[in-house]
């Protein structure tokens, strides 16, 4: 009987993140076309030594209309990388007054290392996890798609960001889960512990960040990115990114602590729900520990440049926690973090009353 509310309860949440898409899904877009021209990729032919902070370059052209031709490229040696004689550069041209159009190095071409990285980590995939390696895989470029291909586009349609971030969220979370781990009990009790803890991290973050009064305007990338597509909602794009950053994670602690009960509830069939609940909760607890300090580091990581340039400012350790920037990062923290504590009882419960409404006449679990 849970079984089936179990699925009629992802099955209800499927059917409203399928219409949410469809009424979320961006028109047309109505935006004039970038006026930076794309950049044209070279190989470096002949490189000079350096003189007044420029390195003087002669590239081979290998696309555009320029294609063939050897151009004279200056390019800036501090912020660059060292650049040698067969790198793959990106080129983009400009006009300056009396010079005509001059062409400088945008950047170092990184496709190739970045294609082997992505072959070492699929054949890693394949080679340990297998066929459920690859339906990871699968699941892995659907949750891009969704996040690059739908919530992108449905945020500077006008969306608010999150409902994005939640309808965006929820299908992520099903088709991962699901597509992964199949559709037995263990994934179903996954995925409702998941959807669970995700409206409770929605509803907590809307909450923090007006008790914060974060206005998202802290950070350079937002201001950019609301200049450039303007009209943007910047405390909803910090609460979508909260989002979306703690999906993964709340993906991998459901499924662990539902696979942790059935496995338990495999071992010993016959312990009453109190003591199956107890026993899973002892690995929860260190589940969440684990986690939340995986949570914060990889907050701190990334905001690790800005860390150092605060160290570095001399002001008083609370003024520097309490200005916004650091704020924002405090309050993605504290409430990923709660989230993810919920999640850990939530699905144990969950997982524990459907592995023992399962059971069959005799007093065993029923199949899977």
């Amino acid at each position: 009987m849970l079984d089936r509310l179990l699925a009629g309860v992802v099955a209800v949440a499927a059917v409203a993140a399928a219409l949410g898409m469809v009424v979320l899904w961006p028109g047309p877009s109505d935006r004039p076309p970038a006026e930076q021209p794309p950049l044209v990729p070279g190989v470096v032919r002949e490189v000079a030594p350096a003189v007044d902070g420029l390195v003087r370059l002669r590239v081979e052209a290998l696309g555009g209309e320029v294609a063939g031709e050897v151009l004279e490229v200056e390019a800036p040696t501090e912020g660059f990388p060292e650049l040698r004689v067969g790198d793959r550069v990106e080129l983009f041209p400009t006009r300056l007054p009396d010079e005509g159009e001059v062409w400088f190095v945008a950047d170092l071409s990184r496709r190739a290392p970045l294609a082997w990285l992505g072959v070492l980590l699929v054949g890693a995939v394949l080679l340990v996890g297998r066929w459920r390696g690859l339906r990871a895989l699968v699941g892995l470029a659907a949750s891009l798609w969704v996040v690059v291909g739908f919530m992108l586009p449905a945020i500077l349609d006008g969306a608010s960001p999150p409902l994005v971030a939640l309808v965006g969220g929820t299908v992520v979370v099903l088709g991962t889960l699901l597509l992964t781990h199949g559709v037995g009990r263990t994934a179903l009790a996954a995925a409702t512990g998941t959807l669970g803890a995700l409206v409770l991290t929605v509803a907590v973050g809307v909450a923090a960040i007006d008790a914060a009064r974060i206005t998202g305007y802290a950070s350079e990338d937002a201001v950019y990115a609301a200049f450039a597509a303007g009209g943007l909602d910047l405390r909803g794009i910090v609460l979508a990114g909260l989002i979306v950053a703690a999906l993964g994670v709340l993906d991998d602690v459901t499924v662990a602590q539902a696979s942790t009960v059935a496995a338990l509830h495999a071992a010993d069939p016959d312990q009453p729900l109190g003591t199956l609940v107890a026993r899973a909760m002892g690995v929860g607890r260190d589940h969440i520990a684990s986690v939340i300090n995986t949570l914060v580091l990889a907050y701190a990581g990334a905001s690790l440049a800005l860390l150092v340039l605060f160290s570095t400012s001399g002001l008083p350790v609370v003024e520097l926690l309490t200005s916004e920037l650091v704020a924002t990062e405090i309050v993605k923290t504290i409430v990923g973090s709660i989230g993810l504590i919920a999640a850990v009882p939530l699905t144990t419960v969950v997982a524990a009353a459907a592995a023992l409404g399962g059971r069959d006449g005799a007093g065993r679990s029923a199949p899977a």
